[in-house]
């Protein structure tokens, strides 16, 4: 009963974290681990926020200059933005105000959904935004049922320096911060 409470009391905090800490505001100081998240849904959001209470980490979302409208995200229609967008793997769609400066992190967490089996083109630029050299780079992701294989092949192949790119790992938007740092700290 008593680990049933405190889980929920963790996940409702993981929740309140989430509601407050939102656009481009680091949720702590002085870390040196960001988690940077792009999240259309808000399941990528709830598992942002849990990596950020299970690390400590400063929280940075990414987010579109245009926004998704739901019409965008109906994957059923080949014709809808999300669809147009992954056909293009050269397509970069432009972020709104991303104020974050790396250089003070050795670790970067970086979030997304899987849309066609990769990580959104909006991945693509933040990743060729910034020289990555001498960091870290764990990616997650949150899918429907694909792995995240293919989004970190690709991360690989855009990301500029020489960073360490973690194979990363798909979770639930549910995960609790405890799983979530075990899970963390044993890679």
């Amino acid at each position: 009963m008593k680990r049933t409470i405190m889980k929920l009391l963790s996940s409702l905090f993981v929740v309140a974290m989430g509601l407050f800490c939102t656009t481009s505001e680091a949720l702590a100081a002085n870390s040196d681990i960001a988690v940077v998240f792009f999240s259309a849904t808000g399941n990528t959001r709830g598992l942002a926020s849990t990596a950020t209470v299970a690390l400590g980490a400063d929280k940075y979302e990414i987010i579109p200059a245009k926004a998704y409208a739901r019409e965008d995200l109906n994957h059923y229609d080949e014709n809808c933005r999300v669809n147009i967008e992954q056909k293009d793997k050269n397509l970069r769609p432009e972020i709104k105000d991303l104020n974050i400066d790396i250089k003070p992190y050795k670790t970067i967490v970086l979030a997304y959904p899987i849309w066609s089996a990769e990580e959104p083109r909006i991945i693509d630029t933040f990743i060729e935004s910034y020289d990555f050299s001498g960091k870290t780079i764990v990616p997650l992701c949150t899918s429907g049922g694909n792995d995240i294989q293919q989004s970190v092949k690709n991360i690989k192949n855009l990301i500029k320096g020489t960073p360490i790119v973690k194979d990363g790992k798909r979770f639930m938007s549910n995960i609790t911060a405890e799983e979530f740092k075990n899970w963390f700290d044993s890679i």
